[in-house]
Parts: structure tokens; C-alpha cells; sequence
């Protein structure tokens, strides 16, 4: 099958298709992502506020140790994810720039 892309940039076929393949994973896997964030985040409790209205600070043994609890956990996992999409953005973006400079 002619590919009019890669005629005009002088890549073989080998490594537009292997472009093409990254790209659907990649793709995939940040739609994925994309609703685990969505579903953490509407998980969540939203923010009340709290603490002491001067300084902001809250003192109680729960918000002390509120990483351990299952709202911590969700804003951790959130987090987490959210970063990992951002890595997989940027290595899409560095493979199809590294990808179409050796064409």
C-alpha cells in the first residue's frame, strides 16, 4: 500500500508502521489514563477549608496523618497517574520527533 507521508519524507515502511503502532498504544494507554483520573478525582471529597483562620493550619491527628487514609490514597493514586500520563506525553512526542528525524 502507497503512504503518501512516507514517500514525501523518505522513511521506509517498516518504520512508519512501527510509528504507527506506538502511536495506538501510547494513544491507548493516556485514554485510559485519562478515565482513572477522571474517576479518582470524582471520588473525591472536595475540600472543606478547614483549619484555623489566621494561619490555615490544620492540627488534628486526622490531618496529620490523612495520607493514610482512603482519601489520601485516592489523591496519591491521582497524582501518580496524572505524572505518568505526563511522561507518556512527552515520550510520544520525543518518538515521533526522533522517528521522523532519522526519515
Amino acid at each position: 500500500m502507497f503512504n503518501l507521508s512516507a514517500f514525501m519524507l523518505g522513511a521506509s515502511a517498516e518504520a512508519m508502521q512501527t510509528l504507527a503502532v506506538i502511536k495506538v498504544i501510547l494513544v491507548a494507554l493516556m485514554g485510559v489514563c485519562a478515565l482513572a483520573i477522571i474517576v479518582l478525582v470524582l471520588c473525591q471529597k472536595g475540600n472543606t477549608g478547614g483549619g484555623n483562620a489566621i494561619t490555615g493550619v490544620q492540627e488534628t491527628y486526622y490531618a496529620q496523618n490523612k495520607g493514610k487514609t482512603t482519601e489520601g490514597r485516592l489523591k496519591n493514586w491521582t497524582i501518580g497517574i496524572a505524572i505518568f500520563m505526563a511522561v507518556m506525553t512527552i515520550v510520544y512526542f520525543i518518538l515521533l520527533k526522533v522517528v521522523v528525524a532519522d526519515v
